[in-house]
């Protein structure tokens, strides 16, 4: 009987550490950014458990389709999403609270902690790196 639920517990691990990777589903877009934390703009994400959304970088549009890209503290550090919807319509989402970003027309709900959709739409938010030093968060793909 051990030895059926030691071969059991192998299995179900296995199949676990098997999970395909996320692919990206927007195509490859360049972002280089870097956010000074003291801009008034982006002050807000000092705090833990904010978002903010840059839609230009030196003048320029950032994002797929120049839709942006979300910055959000977690509480243990900083992650980066593109701000575009990733179903058809490929609209720019907006953050309705510190926590979700909406799409205005599919109304997809992404999760801004993990970039997760949640209700109509089934893909993740494209990730970007984000890199922190003193004041400054350096995000990029």
């Amino acid at each position: 009987m051990k030895t059926r639920s030691a071969i059991i517990a192998i299995a179900v691990l296995s199949f676990l550490g098997c999970a395909k990777e996320e692919k990206p589903v927007l195509p490859q877009t360049m972002v280089n950014l870097a956010i000074s934390l003291t801009d008034p703009s982006y002050i807000l994400l000092q705090n833990p458990l904010t978002a903010a959304k840059v839609s230009y970088f030196n003048a320029l549009p950032v994002g797929y389709l120049g839709n942006g890209v979300i910055i959000v503290n977690t509480g243990t550090g900083y992650n980066a999403f593109d701000a575009t919807c990733t179903n058809q319509d490929r609209k720019s989402i907006t953050i309705v609270d510190q926590f979700f970003g909406e799409c205005p027309v599919c109304k997809t709900r992404y999760n801004l902690l993990n970039g997760y959709a949640e209700g109509k739409g089934n893909l993740h938010l494209q990730r970007y790196n984000v890199t922190p030093n003193g004041n400054t968060l350096y995000v990029r793909n």
